[in-house]
């Protein structure tokens, strides 16, 4: 026994625990922030107001993967394995990365005006799909970067910075005096704008990334199934905002709530992930210690889900009038967070196997089978049809990668 007690308390994290612990500091600013933002706009605006501002923030979110054609994950697993060619390529991605961002926003802006059930002012529509667009794109290219050098610190800081300038921007607009939902996006735009700007100069100081003489769009034709990856998993998150907002901005202003919560209480899920990418892509740990630490995650994430059910009801408390659905909403997602965390495991290893053409079809089937399942259970059931749809497209995506990774086995087993 004293051996035993002498050993607990001499024990110390690891890297991978420490680098997971300080980037969940780091993620757990950025939630509390958003937070934050979610009750002071729930306030400012009301249930409408909000769901108003929620439902443009999904359509313009369609497009932020769009225009990051997914080099910030290549950046990752490449530059994990290969720091020295970090600044060449972080140079290319950046040149094939502007041109795209300005036709994703301009294609945003178009979708903003044709879809949201109110009239909202075109200029407003403009600047805040250029800023949301733009921004969020831009700053996981320059976060992955940090990452992929294991500064999960500043991949972490660099994540909150750009929550904590929005906020910044909201509560002094809210403390301005009248504050209404366009209000907000222009707000919202100009603090993204400014963030990106300061983080653009910290980039080239930084990292010295080297422009190329001609854009090579072969480098985006191999991060293209990480493009629609990400899209698959926006629609899957946000596709039903727009069907609710149909109905009143009220049921996706519910909606949007729960998947906040839910965030929320998937954070330190989130930071250990993040730290442990790198180390997967570097192929710095045997398969068996990869697999331990998968099956923790796990039975936290499970842990995570009992948890939120617990709590759901003070959700509606803390937010007011008009949010009483969000508690049975948090209750029917408290499982989706296990099931991602599942589906990402099983993605990072198809993609360190670098099966581009198999993932492509993967996500293209999920991406479909999302929308798919969002316009036959969103209009027919409301928010409990949306919140099926999750699930759905979850269990699409774990079989389909199950499948690959078993079929992968069997063929190296017979070989």
């Amino acid at each position: 026994m004293p051996s035993i007690l002498l050993r607990l308390l001499s024990w110390r994290p690891g890297a991978y625990l420490r680098a997971s612990g300080g980037l969940f500091g780091w993620l757990m600013l950025r939630t509390a922030a958003q937070a934050v933002m979610v009750v002071l706009l729930a306030r400012l605006l009301g249930v409408d107001g909000y769901g108003l501002f929620v439902t443009a923030q999904a359509v313009s979110g369609f497009f932020s993967p769009i225009a990051g054609l997914g080099l910030a994950v290549l950046l990752l697993r490449d530059g994990a394995c290969a720091p020295a060619e970090l600044p060449r390529k972080l140079g290319m991605a950046l040149a094939l990365w502007w041109p795209t961002m300005l036709v994703s926003s301009l294609a945003a802006t178009a979708l903003l005006a044709w879809s949201l059930p109110s009239r909202v002012p075109l200029a407003a529509l403009a600047a805040f799909a250029l800023a949301d667009v733009g921004t969020t794109s831009f700053v996981e290219l320059a976060a992955r970067v940090e990452q992929a050098r294991h500064r999960v610190g500043a991949f972490g800081a660099i994540l909150t910075g750009l929550m904590l300038a929005r906020l910044i921007g909201l509560l002094l607009y809210a403390a301005a005096g009248q504050a209404s939902a366009v209000g907000c996006l222009w707000v919202y735009a100009m603090a993204s704008a400014l963030y990106a700007f300061v983080l653009a100069r910290r980039l080239v100081t930084q990292h010295a990334p080297i422009w190329p003489k001609k854009r090579a769009w072969a480098m985006a034709r191999e991060s293209f199934p990480f493009t629609i990856g990400a899209l698959s998993f926006r629609l899957q998150a946000e596709f039903n905002k727009p069907l609710l907002a149909r109905a009143s901005y009220g049921q996706a202003g519910n909606f949007s709530v729960a998947q906040r919560v839910i965030d929320l209480a998937s954070l330190p899920l989130q930071a250990l992930q993040e730290a442990l990418w790198p180390r997967l892509y570097a192929g710095r740990h045997s398969a068996r210690q990869l697999w331990l630490v998968c099956a923790v995650l796990c039975a936290a994430a499970v842990l995570g889900g009992g948890v939120l059910v617990l709590l759901a009801p003070w959700v509606a408390r803390i937010l007011g009038a008009g949010f009483e659905d969000t508690t049975h909403l948090v209750m029917l997602l408290a499982l989706l967070p296990a099931l991602q965390l599942v589906r990402n495991l099983l993605n990072a290893v198809v993609a360190q196997q670098r099966r581009q053409s198999v993932l492509t079809a993967i996500y293209l089937v999920s991406g479909v089978a999302g929308i798919l399942f969002n316009l036959w259970l969103v209009p027919a059931a409301g928010l409990r049809g949306a919140a099926t749809a999750s699930y759905l497209v979850e269990a699409v995506l774990l079989a389909l990668l199950a499948a690959v990774i078993l079929s992968r086995s069997k063929r190296l087993s017979d070989a």
